[in-house]
């Protein structure tokens, strides 16, 4: 049977007929939508920057959760699990919410419990491998697979507790940095502050997420994103018909009804 080379010690052979390995990515594909898929997101911020309302935009549904006391002396983290089925694939959706973040008089130590709880994930998911009879095809992973930090549309800077905060957690998650309420600020202003904003990042050596340029069919749109880092989002749960076939998501103020959006 003739072979053809086609790089240093590799031999391309024909095959005499059907083997059935052609359907190995349909069988991987298979096995993962019936086994689902598991998401983990931190959503850091201040108190009153949106962080529930957005996770509610994003995923366009309610999440029911208990009420929010603000009148802790600390900072402390709640995590809530849902079930998320779209068409026939399965999602476990794990949302963190940072209660009390930037509440406190003296905020030095508001970092500690977050990067506490990172380092818990990690922790629990490495007791699970240590184990002599590991499940971890039944096993709830729980560590963060991307953190959404939320900066105050200020129009002016970060803040020296963003700044202190994105440094300490830069290398145990994947941070991406949004301005949230982003309709309180002029677009002019809007352009000046992503620019203020990535330059402080870059001059305090806080690293962020890099969108993966790898894959050729979306590495054009993810160097666009990583040149520009910081999304401006605004989040809204009102609905209203754009046509026959669709809804869009808006916040209504006395002048104008403004759709909720994500810019890059």
């Amino acid at each position: 049977m003739a072979s053809t080379e086609i790089g240093e010690g590799v031999r391309a052979v024909p095959l005499a007929g059907h083997v059935g390995f052609d359907s190995m990515p349909d069988q991987l594909v298979n096995k993962s939508v019936n086994r689902g898929f598991c998401f983990n997101i931190l959503c850091v911020g201040e108190t009153g920057l949106g962080k529930s309302t957005l996770m509610d935009t994003l995923f366009n549904t309610k999440f029911e959760g208990e009420p929010t006391q603000h009148n802790q002396p600390g900072v402390t983290l709640k995590s809530n699990t849902y079930e998320l089925q779209e068409s026939n694939v399965r999602l476990k959706l794990t949302v963190v919410n940072t209660v009390g973040f930037g509440d406190q008089i003296n905020k030095e130590d508001s970092y500690k419990s977050i990067v506490e709880f990172i380092d818990a994930q990690f922790e629990a998911y490495l007791q699970e491998e240590l184990k002599i009879k590991r499940t971890l095809h039944s096993y709830h992973d729980t560590r963060i697979h991307a953190c959404l930090y939320f900066i105050a549309p200020t129009g002016h800077s970060l803040k020296s507790l963003d700044l202190v905060t994105m440094k300490k957690l830069d290398s145990k998650v994947n941070i991406i940095p949004i301005v949230a309420k982003s309709d309180a600020i002029a677009k002019s202003e809007l352009a000046k502050f992503k620019i203020k904003i990535t330059s402080e990042l870059v001059s305090n050596g806080v690293q962020i997420y890099q969108f993966p340029t790898d894959d050729e069919s979306v590495a054009e749109i993810n160097s666009t994103m990583n040149v520009r880092p910081t999304f401006l989002v605004n989040g809204a749960m009102l609905k209203a018909y754009i046509d026959s076939y669709s809804t869009a998501s808006f916040h209504k103020y006395i002048y104008e009804k403004l759709s909720c959006y994500c810019s890059i």
